[in-house]
């Protein structure tokens, strides 16, 4: 790959960026951007529309034989490079940029500013980015993140205000690359719907993309499948299913959401994942290894309130569908304990045994949060609790707000 890449700017750029120069650089770059991207950074088909038909007879060329072409970088946004070849305008998708040129992933990016992502799991959705989406590093829900200790971030901004940040810093980023010229591939010349697109990443071979199509067409939801361990990145494990390319998302590794994959899996790893899901439009599949392992292990738990009988067999997920006063009412109460730093609910479960009496099961510390099943029934219901307190303490607070609710 060629690329005409002189003196390389720092990805570490500060967090506050001052309003004006924003405001002035934004001033700056609108004419531009006004002629060729919508508010979204997404190339207008009007820019499309001078294309002649040998035009894109030629692009379409390009992509069906993966010859590369040479573009300059005349704009961006933090979804990618507008880019110019000849006198035609396409776009370069910030996921098919090669690694060097992209920006820090999100998570390494708020680390660095001292925050926790884990405090941000749930709304960090993937619809992966990179190999999976663009926002699988770059999430794009806007909840906002209540109770939560940022530690050293500069304020407890909320998440869209995070991702504002993130997207100011990746942009100004991008920007220092305008002017440059780059050798790519064509990877999407459409006449009808006016799209082209562009990509650094070598072109897919016909008997890939084929073997793709084939194994798709064979799997259901919930098939189990023999995989091998390929790489392992911040969010999940790159595997292969005969031969195709598929994704382990981090939270679809373990139950246990503090467990490092690399040192419980090797590359090279021969494991069983269950087929989550089939997303046939972008061709990707996505796996999962916690589900066809039994969850969570129920042995080490210790009964807070109830008896000391451990949970009969393993615990099946599902969706809670009623109204629980005794955990609400339960959580309300941890919340109120100057100790407590933050409660919430995690996943519902169904078990094979009854509880006749409302019962609290409580785990060892995992990390820096205890992992509590609350029961009644059949069903359970797992609260996460971070505290400064030990597990005696713990036990004693538990036993205290439930007598206050009961």
């Amino acid at each position: 790959m060629q690329a005409f890449l002189q003196g390389r700017p720092r990805k570490d750029l500060p967090v506050e960026t001052s309003p004006s120069l924003v405001d002035a650089e934004k001033k700056s770059d609108s004419d531009g951007k006004k002629s060729y991207v919508d508010d979204g950074g997404n190339v207008l088909s009007s820019t499309l529309e001078d294309i002649t038909e040998s035009d894109w007879t030629r692009l379409e060329h390009y992509a069906s034989t993966g010859e590369r072409v040479e573009v300059e970088l005349i704009n961006c946004s933090a979804k990618g490079f507008v880019v110019s070849l000849d006198s035609m305008i396409g776009f370069l998708p910030y996921r098919n940029l090669a690694t060097k040129w992209k920006f820090l992933a999100f998570e390494t990016w708020l680390r660095r500013k001292g925050g926790d992502p884990s405090l941000y799991k749930q709304s960090m959705s993937m619809e992966e980015g990179s190999e999976v989406s663009d926002r699988s590093i770059e999430p794009e829900s806007v909840s906002e993140v209540a109770h939560q200790d940022q530690g050293t971030l500069q304020s407890r901004l909320k998440f869209e205000e995070l991702l504002r940040t993130y997207d100011e810093e990746k942009s100004k980023f991008l920007s220092s690359f305008i002017g440059q010229r780059l050798r790519v591939s064509v990877v999407l010349a459409d006449r009808n719907s006016k799209r082209l697109f562009f990509s650094m990443r070598p072109k897919e071979s016909d008997e890939l993309i084929q073997k793709r199509k084939s194994l798709m067409a064979r799997l259901n939801v919930g098939d189990i499948v023999t995989c091998t361990i390929k790489r392992f990145v911040y969010f999940g494990i790159f595997v292969e299913v005969e031969g195709v390319p598929a994704l382990i998302q981090q939270w679809e590794v373990s139950w246990d959401e503090t467990l490092d994959p690399s040192v419980s899996y090797r590359i090279g790893q021969v494991v069983d994942a269950k087929v989550i899901q089939l997303d046939f439009n972008n061709s990707r599949i996505f796996l999962s290894l916690k589900d066809v392992k039994p969850s969570p292990p129920v042995g080490a738990l210790e009964a807070v309130i109830g008896d000391e009988a451990s949970l009969d067999g393993s615990l099946e997920p599902a969706q809670a569908d009623f109204e629980w006063p005794e955990v609400d009412s339960l959580i309300e109460e941890l919340k109120n304990i100057e100790q407590v730093k933050d409660v919430y609910k995690g996943r519902f479960f169904r078990s094979p045994g009854l509880a006749p009496t409302f019962q609290v099961y409580m785990a060892s510390l995992v990390g820096q949060k205890y992992k509590v099943l609350a029961r009644y029934g059949n069903n359970v219901q797992e609260v996460m609790v971070e505290t400064s307190l030990d597990k005696e303490g713990l036990k004693e607070a538990i036993l205290m707000c439930t007598n206050r609710v009961s």
